[in-house]
C-alpha cells in the first residue's frame, strides 16, 4: 500500500533551504514515508493525534501527519531540532 506525498508550502521552502546533503538525505526520507508512514523511529506527538515527527541527521525534524483514510502523508515542517515549535502546527 502506498501513500500519496504531499509537502506543504513552509516545510518546501524549509527544504529548500537546507545544505545539500541533508537535503537530499530529506527527500530520500520524505519519499520512504509514501511506502512506509509508520517507519519504527517515528514518534506521534502528544496532544496532536496523527501528526508524528522523525530526526533527520540529528539535528534536524520532519513532522508530517498522516491520513489513512485517503492514504496521504503531510509533510508539514522541516526544521532544526532548537527550532521546532509544535504549537503552531
Amino acid at each position: 500500500m502506498s501513500y500519496q506525498i504531499e509537502v506543504a508550502q513552509p516545510a518546501r521552502q524549509e527544504i529548500a533551504g537546507l545544505p545539500g546533503h541533508i537535503r537530499s538525505q530529506a527527500r530520500q526520507l520524505i519519499g520512504e514515508l509514501g511506502h512506509n508512514p509508520f517507519p519504527g523511529q517515528a514518534k506521534e506527538l502528544r496532544d496532536k493525534p496523527h501528526i508524528y515527527r522523525i530526526w533527520l541527521a540529528g539535528r534536524w525534524r520532519v513532522v508530517y501527519s498522516v491520513d489513512d483514510e485517503l492514504q496521504i502523508v503531510r509533510i508539514l515542517r522541516v526544521r532544526r531540532k532548537e527550532d521546532v515549535n509544535y504549537e503552531d502546527i
